[in-house]
């Protein structure tokens, strides 16, 4: 590639609004104070179109010079630098119709048109939003009995995608507890099955929720509910799903989600009459990318805007549209990183003037603040110990309420971006509102309780075996089964109370491996090709258990987002992928070196070296396609295609093919076998609930997990408008 691609400002510059920091290689924003009240939220190559827009201010720059300058390359589609430019416009809150950033000249290119001058180097605030840390690699020799960490009890982004929440019963002990109230929930609805993605209308009269019925689980309608006259009615048909159902500010309007079966989306507007509940129109407002993810919606104060999640066609991302009720145009409001699935729930500030969203990070959350003035963002934290639907401001803007873990909710000063523990509860929220007068509305319970099962494996085995295994009282949640045939299973299993990593040996033999004192969410476990060691992937971090040793955690840590731990073919080696300013990225770490990390690839988001055979296979982190390089070196684009709204990725690797999970509707996955003599896909497990398997070493079985409906009701907390 070009050399000019390092070009970037070497000295501080007040960029229009923005300062560019050289030293973080950032535009940022300075309040009154001299603290840094927004970044710009630009990936890598974001960032360099936009040094080297600063750096030929006032000229015209064609998209073949973006193109060979900055990217490298001259033959290609200059459809990337389209996509660069709406995420810079986004991130400095530049308007096509009115630019104040960037000029596109028609047919020719763009002009840098904002002033751009010299300032004296600031003082550096310390409060200034750092990018996600790459995975440390220092080793952390740590007692068994004396690892903490945080908890979890959700697995994914939603259930309709894959159900792969499982409950949180035990009340978890913390120590210095004295300071820290303990707020207890009381019931508001009591329904079978699930109610959540709930709203509270402003004068806290009505109550609206989605809820599925153990009846229709795959279903979801709005439910409406009179809370002065307890009275409750049906708002929506059946023959669609409903979610993340908004009361306007007028009280009498709902704005929801309308999910068809076969992908499509919709935005709808439906009112009601207060007298006798009763639908008196259902419209539509807008059409949403189809596979988009049910998402929570939220309304503007002054009632003329809202913002909903919708699946970003070209991207492949949940994106938050901003729609203007009056001309019913919908417009962009974030970019996430490619290593992200996207952003998929967002709160406007009681004012009106900010919004708060929540970002996937690869299978974890984050909580950023978009200023609706600018449109900058900011990152103010990353969940470490729970994965919450949705989060809430408090009585006066300053503050961000979430739930904070399995039972406790949290507190995020907006100023400051410093958090502490609000209280504790008595359940597990997996979303909340705060209500004007004070009270916290949360949908509190369990989406579903999960149990392993052996089935046949169609490929190898034409017997009808379908049979659960190592159940205890349904707690089992993850299974790997061992490589070396008369090996052990291993099993995240809840039998000891918290989350653990059990071996199950085909004698009856059960031992328990890890000794976590606080809810851990289990990501992936991966077995060494001789079955003596295993990789366990926390949320964030990466263990390594190994036989007759403590467990040494080798990546990962807090701010870091990694994913899919795997071992070279020989077991010398550990690879996982990291995001590094918001692409991934695979490391290599030498078994014999653990405190040594190489960058093992810049292009790559997922990389697995086949045991049985000598080929490896890997995804592209930018189209996301899979390629296969086999013993002659030659390489093979794979014909393995999944749904662009699938979160959970599996993949097997074997002698002959591939075994991998793909996603068949909401809320059902196949378990397929890539065959290389063949060429194409066949189906080894017709029906999975969920989208995590394991195949047994003489490949006769697979191992996947079912889930038995669970409860969740609305409930609420009365803390009093001081404690917020």
């Amino acid at each position: 590639m070009s050399d000019v691609m390092a070009i970037k400002p070497d000295s501080p510059l007040q960029v229009g609004e923005w300062q560019y920091l050289p030293e973080q290689d950032k535009l940022v924003q300075f309040g009154p104070d001299g603290k840094v009240i927004a970044t710009a939220d630009l990936d890598n190559l974001s960032q360099k179109v936009a040094n080297y827009f600063i750096v030929h201010a006032g000229k015209l720059v064609t998209k073949d010079e973006l193109l060979l300058d900055v990217w490298g390359i001259r033959d290609v589609s200059d459809g990337r630098v389209t996509r660069v430019i709406r995420v810079l416009r986004v991130a400095l809150g530049d308007d096509t119709r009115e630019p104040r950033y960037i000029e596109t000249i028609p047919k020719r290119g763009y002009r840098f048109i904002a002033p751009v001058s010299a300032i004296s180097p600031p003082v550096q605030p310390n409060n200034i939003a750092q990018p996600l840390i790459p995975a440390t690699t220092d080793i952390k020799k740590t007692n068994r009995q004396s690892i903490v960490f945080g908890a979890s009890v959700m697995a994914l982004l939603v259930m309709l995608l894959s159900w792969l929440f499982w409950p949180a019963d035990e009340v978890v002990s913390e120590d210095n507890t004295s300071s820290i109230p303990m707020w207890r929930y009381k019931p508001v609805t009591a329904m079978d099955g699930l109610e959540f993605y709930h709203n509270v209308s402003p004068d806290e009269r009505y109550l609206v929720f989605s809820h599925a019925s153990p009846e229709a689980e795959n279903v979801t309608v709005l439910q409406l509910q009179d809370l002065h006259e307890h009275k409750r009615v049906q708002l929506t048909d059946p023959s669609y799903s409903s979610f993340g159902a908004v009361f306007s500010p007028a009280e009498n309007k709902i704005a929801y989600h309308r999910m068809y079966s076969g992908g499509g989306c919709h935005i709808r507007l439906l009112e009601f009459s207060p007298q006798d509940l009763s639908v008196v129109s259902d419209t539509l407002l807008v059409e949403c990318g189809k596979r988009t993810v049910s998402g929570r919606i939220t309304w503007s104060p002054d009632g003329r805007y809202l913002v909903y999640p919708s699946m970003d066609d070209g991207q492949k991302q949940m994106v938050l549209q901003l729609l203007a009720l009056d001309s019913r145009v919908p417009e962009q409001l974030t970019v996430p990183p490619s290593s992200s699935f996207g952003d998929f729930s967002a709160r406007f500030s009681r004012r009106g003037d900010k919004l708060v969203f929540l970002r996937d990070a690869a299978g974890s959350a984050q909580i950023w603040l978009m200023n609706l003035s600018n449109r900058s963002t900011q990152l103010l934290t990353q969940v470490q110990d729970t994965y919450p639907g949705n989060v809430d401001w408090n009585l006066d803007d300053t503050a961000i309420i979430y739930p904070s873990g399995p039972t406790s909710i949290g507190r995020i000063d907006i100023n400051t971006s410093s958090s502490g523990l609000l209280a504790y509860t008595d359940n597990y929220a997996n979303e909340i509102q705060v209500t004007k007068s004070g009270k916290i509305v949360a949908s509190v319970g369990s989406f579903s309780k999960m149990n392993i099962k052996k089935v046949a494996n169609r490929i190898h085995n034409s017997s009808d075996y379908n049979q659960p295994v190592f159940s205890s009282n349904r707690n089992e949640s993850f299974i790997e089964a061992s490589p070396v045939a008369g090996g052990p299973s291993a099993v995240v299993s809840r039998r000891s109370g918290l989350p653990q990593v059990w071996l199950f040996y085909e004698d009856g033999r059960q031992e328990q491996v890890t000794f976590f004192q606080k809810n851990e969410r289990f990501r992936n476990l991966s077995f060494s090709p001789d079955g003596t060691n295993l990789l366990v992937q926390l949320t964030n971090e990466i263990w390594l258990i190994r036989k007759e040793a403590e467990p040494l955690q080798v990546a990962g840590g807090q701010g870091t987002v990694v994913g899919v731990p795997s071992w070279s073919a020989n077991g010398e080696q550990i690879f996982y992928a990291e995001s590094n300013q918001g692409r991934w990225q695979v490391v290599a770490i030498p078994l014999n070196n653990l405190a040594s990390s190489t960058v093992f690839s810049t292009e790559k988001e997922l990389y697995l070296e086949c045991r049985e055979a000598e080929y490896v296979l890997w995804r592209d982190s930018n189209t996301k396609k899979f390629f296969v390089r086999h013993a002659d070196d030659s390489v093979e684009e794979l014909d393995i295609k999944l749904p662009d709204e699938q979160i959970m990725l599996k993949l097997e690797l074997r002698k002959q093919g591939i075994y991998y999970s793909s996603l068949t509707s909401e809320m059902e996955y196949q378990l397929k076998y890539y065959d290389f003599v063949k060429r194409q896909s066949d189906v080894a497990v017709p029906t999975m609930q969920l989208g995590r398997f394991s195949i047994s070493a003489d490949e006769r079985y697979a191992f996947i997990l079912e889930y038995e409906f669970g409860d969740i009701d609305i409930q609420e907390l009365e803390p009093g408008i001081d404690a917020l």
